[in-house]
């Protein structure tokens, strides 16, 4: 029995050290993204960064547009210090698709609600903020990174 179980594996591709994922770029583009993701939940700028293409453009819900590692750094941790940006308690991660565009080159659409956020300049408290973020992203040696990303918030009336 054990035999047949290596025979199969093996006829799958499936190796010592191996995963199912290795040969599956949208796998992959998925664990991307959600790595990122999770640079955003616990404000950790150099995971944020770390996501990021050599040349990439970021474009905020409010049309704010960086493409330089270091404003965006520095971007990013003014708005983590800033309390009304900490209240809000982020939903889950809703992948909505992953597109390949080319081997190389994949679209995430994405989305997450965030409940009782503050707007950062007002401290109104936004019950449940809709955010959508269009993200492409592409391979680099491996590994897939961020060349563009898009968010845009829904106005809930403020």
């Amino acid at each position: 029995m054990k035999y047949w179980f290596a025979v199969l594996v093996a006829a799958c591709g499936l190796t010592p050290g191996s995963t199912m994922a290795a040969g599956n770029p949208q796998v992959l583009v998925r664990a991307a993204f959600v790595r990122y993701d999770e640079g955003w939940r616990t404000y950790n700028v150099d995971r944020i960064l770390a996501a990021m293409a050599p040349d990439f453009e970021w474009v905020n819900s409010v049309g704010l547009r960086i493409g330089d590692r270091k404003k965006l750094g520095a971007f990013l941790a003014h708005l983590f210090a800033e309390e009304n940006f900490r209240t809000g308690v982020p939903g889950p991660l809703v992948i909505h698709s992953i597109k390949l565009l080319s081997p190389d080159v994949a679209v995430v659409s994405s989305s997450e609600v965030t409940d009782g956020q503050k707007v950062w300049d007002t401290g109104k408290t936004v019950p449940h903020q809709h955010t959508n973020e269009l993200t492409v992203m592409q391979r680099f040696d491996g590994h897939w990174l961020i060349v563009s990303d898009l968010s845009s918030d829904e106005a809930n009336g403020i």
